[in-house]
């Protein structure tokens, strides 16, 4: 096996592993919020930090699912555009956008990397009932968008290699109508 093979096992199996990890915490919110309600209900009793653990597992849950999603492409997509066009100039459009979100994904990963090393140094605690310190709650982030933009690398030269195979099956006349043999 060779090492790129052995890396994208290695990933795939991570983000498979943090996909079921949020839809754990899918169910273990639901149980939660479930229970709170019964309680409040039948014995007029509710857990105060009940809420604020579900926002925590509202975050966790978001970014431990997101290179896991996109690589099995059921992300919202706009294919309004890229639908009306020919597929190779579709190809490019798509790379492009993809290219872009590498770039916004980098600026948001730096930055959220370096707010939560900026909060464990500080040691920045959350001022709500639970009193966390922060940078646990927020650690996710940084790894998440890391995740995604490594995913989206991944699809984007899938992209390039579909729309450089493309380019060679099929060329284009001065004219714009379809040609012979490259």
């Amino acid at each position: 096996m060779k090492v790129s093979e052995r890396f994208w096992a290695i990933f795939d199996r991570t983000i498979t592993a943090m996909m079921a990890m949020a839809a754990a915490l899918i169910v273990l919110d639901a149980l939660a919020v479930t229970v709170d309600v019964l309680m409040r209900k039948f014995f007029g009793i509710t857990c105060v930090y009940l809420f604020e653990m579900t926002e925590f597992s509202l975050l966790w849950m978001t970014f431990l699912g997101t290179a896991w999603i996109m690589k099995n492409n059921n992300h919202i997509r706009v294919d309004l555009v890229v639908n009306r066009l020919n597929p190779r100039h579709g190809a490019i459009v798509i790379a492009v956008a993809s290219i872009l979100s590498i770039l916004v994904l980098m600026l948001m990963t730096g930055y959220s990397a370096w707010l939560t090393w900026h909060d464990y140094q500080t040691h920045f605690i959350l001022s709500t009932i639970l009193r966390p310190l922060k940078w646990p709650v927020e650690i996710i982030i940084p790894i998440g968008f890391l995740l995604l933009i490594i995913q989206l690398m991944r699809d984007t030269y899938g992209q390039w290699a579909n729309w450089k195979a493309f380019s060679k099956r099929h060329t284009v006349t001065l004219d714009g109508t379809p040609g012979g043999e490259p």
